[in-house]
């Protein structure tokens, strides 16, 4: 994570704006994780903080599996994913 992730970053625990700016997220998405329980957070003095490791541990269980890289692939080259909508309407007008 960068010293630029916010103002108040230097090493220690990120405000929800700190994670919001560091995600390109809006706060209110931030706070709905929170919420959610998703993106775990402590309250202290009425503040809710998020530990760098729980953001990076967040983030790392929301990377996308390979096969959605290869439907973007297949998106940009124009050729149909097998067992995609696209492929059967392709299969029906050959047939």
């Amino acid at each position: 994570m960068s010293a630029d992730a916010g103002d108040n970053y230097s090493g220690g625990l990120l405000s929800p704006e700190d994670v919001a700016r560091a995600c390109g997220l809006s706060r209110r998405a931030v706070y709905r994780a929170i919420a959610r329980g998703e993106l775990p957070a402590a309250r202290l003095c009425h503040r809710l903080r998020v530990r760098p490791i729980d953001l990076e541990r967040w983030i790392s269980e929301r990377i996308l599996p390979a096969p959605v890289a290869d439907l973007a692939a297949a998106r940009s080259t124009g050729t149909a994913v097998r067992g995609s909508l696209r492929a059967m309407l392709d299969e029906m007008r050959h047939d």
